[in-house]
């Protein structure tokens, strides 16, 4: 639309470089100075815009007629090329900026053409490969090749003080030497699940949370992160299905859900029993930061943003929420309120790796690609298979115009990349 013979002409118009004399089109000479746009003004004030006209339904509705009266009537023309972009609506970077934020889960900021619409075809080129797997691959829990902790005397322990202390690499071998030895024990696989969700790797906290699920189908926990890892994944029926499970299953708001599980669930059905679940109860934080996920589903971020912040009131303390709020201002593109969601994350859990990469999005969003180097690498040191984090970081380099760093990127060579990029 934007190279079309028409605009062309028509942006021709509006400079002055073609006029209509006697109903023909003619190229004018322009000044050899830089007065040509007032020369050219000056010679076409006090005229109305046939656009303006169009737009203000004077012109019939018959498609030839107003094509046939610009071409011929001299006096519709004017210099005010406002209504070439009201006319296109050719605003390039709002859908670069609305793709980044819900498929990235963070935008990719101001970006070159070439830089984003580059990172869109890695992007694709990634779902693509994802939708062609084997449909019984996905949900599979896929086991590291080699733990130093199968063996010993009490992994699920060891897993959960690895956990505490933010080291959350070696909680999930602890975590999975446990659940090899004990395959029902519920609140292993779910911790497990949490320690992949918070190191940024939302399959494999899928898989383990739907084997804490077989466990036991009724835990509460595994149902809302179920619901919560398949909002950040975009699959908006499987979130839907978990968090409807979870209504069905609370001693507390049971009732609220229909008697019979209906065979689809609409998203519109869904808010609103967890809207009357909030009338009953409005000091339950996990009400509303099932709203808050509910409204991300829709891109409703202004609710989602007042219901995290409802929830945090009651829960300060929660690191994990912290993010969610962040993230959710992040998709706001309210990039700096982000940041400081994520610090206060942080400053309750130095080594939460999600919230480091995440970081990293907001400062790329901004513009601030250096910056956000800095932040991918320190998340990468605690999670170097952080897929998302590599992809991410490597678009920074390219927009920090770092080319040299992008071998070792390639390579994942992080002693060179911390070595280059300290946190300061």
């Amino acid at each position: 639309m934007q190279n079309s013979k028409f605009l062309q002409f028509v942006s021709k118009m509006s400079r002055g470089e073609l006029i209509i004399d006697e109903n023909q089109v003619k190229e004018t000479a322009l000044p050899a100075s830089g007065d040509w746009a007032a020369e050219y003004q000056q010679r076409f004030d006090n005229r109305h815009t046939w656009a303006d006209e169009f737009l203000n339904n004077k012109v019939s509705n018959v498609p030839e007629q107003w094509a046939d009266e610009f071409t011929t009537n001299e006096k519709h023309i004017s210099t005010d090329d406002q209504w070439v972009n009201e006319f296109s609506k050719l605003h390039v970077n709002d859908w670069a900026e609305e793709f980044g934020a819900q498929v990235a889960k963070g935008v990719f900021g101001e970006n070159s053409a070439d830089e984003w619409a580059q990172a869109y075809d890695e992007y694709i080129n990634e779902q693509v490969a994802v939708r062609q797997r084997p449909d019984n691959s996905r949900g599979v829990y896929v086991f590291s090749d080699l733990n130093p902790y199968v063996g010993h005397p009490s992994p699920f322990k060891e897993g959960q003080d690895l956990f505490r202390k933010g080291l959350l690499s070696e909680a999930v071998l602890a975590l999975e030497a446990e659940v090899l030895k004990n395959s029902e024990n519920v609140q292993a696989w779910r911790l497990l699940g949490i320690a992949h969700a918070e190191n940024d790797d939302d399959q494999q906290a899928i898989a383990a949370m739907m084997r804490a699920q077989e466990a036991d189908p009724t835990n509460l926990e595994v149902l809302l992160a179920l619901g919560v890892s398949h909002t950040n994944e975009l699959e908006q029926a499987e979130a839907l299905k978990f968090l409807y499970g979870w209504l069905c299953n609370h001693p507390k708001y049971r009732t609220l859900a229909p008697p019979e599980h209906p065979d689809s669930l609409f998203y519109n059905d869904v808010a609103r029993l967890f809207n009357e679940a909030a009338v009953i109860a409005p000091d339950d934080a996990d009400i509303h930061i099932v709203l808050g996920v509910l409204y991300n589903l829709t891109r409703d971020y202004d609710k989602a943003i007042q219901s995290f912040q409802r929830a945090l009131k009651l829960k300060p303390q929660d690191y994990s929420l912290w993010n969610k709020l962040g993230a959710t201002q992040a998709n706001s593109v309210q990039s700096a309120d982000a940041i400081m969601a994520y610090q206060q994350a942080l400053d309750l859990k130095p080594n939460y790796v999600r919230a480091w990469a995440n970081m990293g999005i907001s400062y790329a969003n901004q513009g601030l690609y250096d910056e956000s180097i800095r932040y991918y690498v320190r998340a990468l040191a605690m999670n170097p298979k952080a897929d998302n984090a590599w992809q991410y970081l490597r678009i920074s380099l390219s927009c920090a115009s770092r080319n040299d760093m992008l071998e070792a990127c390639d390579s994942r060579n992080l002693d060179l990349l911390q070595k280059e990029f300290p946190l300061q």
